[in-house]
């Protein structure tokens, strides 16, 4: 046992000393020519104004223990869409923001066609509940939202 101590202790200082690379060095990314890279991403970007017509959004849900916020977009446009972006700001009963998130989903909503969408909830310590949904039997804060359309990504026909 006194002779295994110091080769364990002369095997660990080697072993430290001299580190292994896992990596290669003669990585280099692929290039592709920029006609490939327009054809494989064949899209076009709404930018949307608070006030347009190309993407409603309504229906929107929290409970006071739920995890997950729910609510309904609406694509107005004659395309496709491949992705939605948007900024929900959340409102005290004073008209104050107590929170402000940018949201970014994939989502591919048909023209004229309305989908449901749930993403996680901005409150994580469930203290709070949508004023507009099931008043909850405990004490808890309620809140309303305003949610302003940023971006919507189309298809091309």
């Amino acid at each position: 046992m006194k002779r295994l101590l110091p080769i364990l202790l002369a095997s660990a200082a080697i072993v430290t000393a001299y580190p292994q690379r896992t990596t290669s060095r003669k990585l280099r990314p692929a290039e592709l020519p920029s006609a490939a890279v327009a054809e494989a991403l064949p899209l076009d970007t709404l930018p949307l104004a608070g006030d347009t017509l190309a993407a409603r959004f309504y229906g929107y849900e929290k409970t006071l223990r739920a995890t997950r916020e729910t609510l309904f977009i609406r694509n107005a446009t004659d395309r496709e869409t491949s992705e939605a972006r948007f900024t929900i700001v959340y409102l005290d009963d004073a008209g104050r923001e107590i929170h402000r998130r940018r949201v970014a989903r994939r989502v591919s909503i048909p023209p004229g066609q309305t989908i449901r969408l749930d993403i996680p909830s901005w409150d994580t310590q469930k203290t709070y509940y949508f004023r507009d949904g099931p008043r909850p039997r405990v004490s808890a804060t309620p809140y309303s939202v305003r949610i302003i359309p940023d971006t919507l990504i189309l298809i091309p026909r």
